[in-house]
């Protein structure tokens, strides 16, 4: 049962730190956004995941 848990655990933490990773996409410049090769609106896109499923 305790590697079960653990297993959910990781997996949840994966997911939120997925979610944080696509916010601050937000948060960056236009030039900031060409330096990665998104352009803002792929970023909105990212952005308007689902944070579970994808």
């Amino acid at each position: 049962m305790a590697r079960w848990s653990l297993r959910l655990l990781m997996r949840i933490e994966h997911h939120v730190e997925k979610r944080r990773s696509r916010r601050t996409l937000l948060e960056l410049t236009d030039d900031e956004l060409c330096d990665v090769g998104l352009t803002r609106a792929q970023a909105s896109a990212e952005t308007s995941k689902s944070w579970f499923w994808s």
